[in-house]
């Protein structure tokens, strides 16, 4: 079997089992032994391990429920059947509570395989029965089992860097998903994060950036969901493991071909007599090519029109109507559906002069973060190429350079805003090749009252056109 490839990693496979609705066993050799894994309609049905204390009876046996000599005197009597029914049997424990004990032991095994590297793996897909006897009268909670052990966990490297290698990633969730996964014990960040998933494609740092979470909390929330179904790949590739590679074909016997039974080669034929040429007097053929039709030249194909179903918002139209509805959310301080619907609006038209508005907005907005500094200054240079002759873009990008210390890119900007524009307000005693301009040192020009004063009058210049 290939190795494992850092896309391979454990909740990405499990996300995406549960997307197909897949059935089989997945069988993860590990550093400290083999556990199996068994889906079924992708959910997880039970877990199997022969790592050191990961069996039933030694898990019972740290759990104070048994000592060695009830445990060998169990399996000796219950030959041919499970610890777990015997342990019913006996009247040391109830169903009930060996349930329980069983999920905790089951939810070990899970924490197990997700922080334990995988060497090797191998999917059998296929219905359960031959694998996992099916008088298993245990049932398994898929979603607490997933919930509980992937908020654990302790794979934050890991999550981060999976997220990373995949920057095509999208994905969709139902209109509904915080109602259907209110039985998991969510907190109010979670839940917060969860309503602002819908239907529009939605990315693991763009989930970031409007919930505020941390990079390894968004990423461990959509690999939870994604495992539960509460999140639906649509962009990017789906992680598939490997099929069981085919037996080789036998190769065929040599034939063996005897002397005796090859037939004589036929006589050669007789070679065909030398025809002599007959010589020429006439005069000399000149061999007269008629002369290639006049080509007409191709025509050019016409360009068909974009085709507008009926009833279908254009997109620009589309792109503008969510501008509109940021500046709105805007005025009733609900900053984090604002930047969403910016960036809705300049994934269906971010390329026109049309969208310099929305580009401009949201790196002001992002400007108030400093976590998103890098996300700011990429809204502003988009906004600078699509109206290269404007100045606020460039004041804004010195302002931010010098919130961080870089002040030879804050002169650089302001020089530039002001080549453009000689009016705009950039601090009046800044040089270049000065160390730092005193209006700087001053804090003259406050970084966050100026991006409140830009809002407001952005705002309302939009309102006014």
């Amino acid at each position: 079997m290939p190795e494992v490839r850092l896309r391979h990693f454990l909740p990405a496979l499990m996300g995406s089992l549960h997307q197909q609705g897949a059935g089989g066993e997945l069988v993860l050799e590990q550093n400290d032994g083999t556990r199996r894994l068994y889906w079924a309609g992708g959910d997880l049905k039970y877990l199997r391990s022969d790592a050191v204390g990961e069996q039933f009876g030694n898990f019972l046996i740290r759990r104070g429920v048994l000592d060695m000599a009830a445990l060998n005197e169990l399996l000796a009597d219950g030959e041919g059947s499970r610890v777990g029914d015997r342990v019913v049997q006996w009247g040391l424990m109830t169903v009930e509570e060996r349930d329980a004990r069983l999920h905790e032991l089951l939810g070990s095994v899970l924490l197990h395989a997700l922080e334990h590297p995988i060497l090797k793996l191998t999917w059998l897909p296929g219905p359960l029965d031959g694998n996992l006897s099916g008088d298993l009268q245990f049932r398994l909670d898929h979603r607490r089992l997933v919930w509980d052990v992937f908020q654990s966990a302790q794979i934050d490297r890991e999550l981060v860097e999976m997220f990373r290698s995949e920057p095509d990633w999208r994905w969709q969730a139902p209109p509904d998903l915080l109602l259907t996964l209110s039985d998991l014990p969510l907190n109010p960040k979670i839940a917060y994060a969860m309503t602002l998933m819908g239907t529009e494609p939605l990315a693991c740092d763009t989930l970031t950036s409007l919930t505020g979470l941390e990079t390894v909390d968004a990423a461990r929330l959509v690999a939870t969901l994604w495992t539960l179904g509460g999140l639906s790949l649509i962009k990017g590739d789906l992680p598939l493991l490997p099929k069981p590679e085919p037996p080789p074909a036998p190769e065929p016997e040599p034939i063996q071909i005897l002397a005796e039974d090859l037939e004589p080669f036929p006589p050669p034929l007789p070679a065909a007599p030398e025809v002599e040429a007959m010589p020429y007097h006439g005069e000399p053929l000149e061999l007269v090519m008629p002369p290639d039709p006049p080509v007409a030249p191709a025509a050019k194909a016409p360009q068909p029109e974009p085709v507008v179903e009926p009833g279908e918002e254009p997109v620009e139209d589309r792109a503008r109507r969510l501008f509109i509805k940021a500046k709105s959310y805007l005025m009733q301080e609900r900053t984090s559906e604002a930047i969403r619907a910016l960036e809705q609006s300049i994934k269906l038209d971010g390329d026109s002069i049309e969208s310099y508005d929305a580009w401009l907005l949201l790196g002001r907005l992002r400007l108030a973060n400093p976590a998103w500094s890098t996300r700011a200054i990429e809204a502003l240079q988009v906004a600078s190429r699509l109206k290269p002759k404007v100045a606020e873009p460039w004041v804004l990008m010195g302002e931010l350079y010098h919130r961080k210390g870089f002040i030879a890119n804050a002169q650089g900007c302001f020089r530039r805003a002001l080549e453009l524009d000689p009016s705009v307000a950039v601090p009046s005693d800044w040089a270049a090749g000065e160390e730092e301009p005193q209006a700087l040192k001053e804090g003259s020009a406050s970084i966050l009252g100026r991006l409140g004063s830009g809002l407001r009058a952005m705002l309302g210049r939009q309102d006014r056109e």
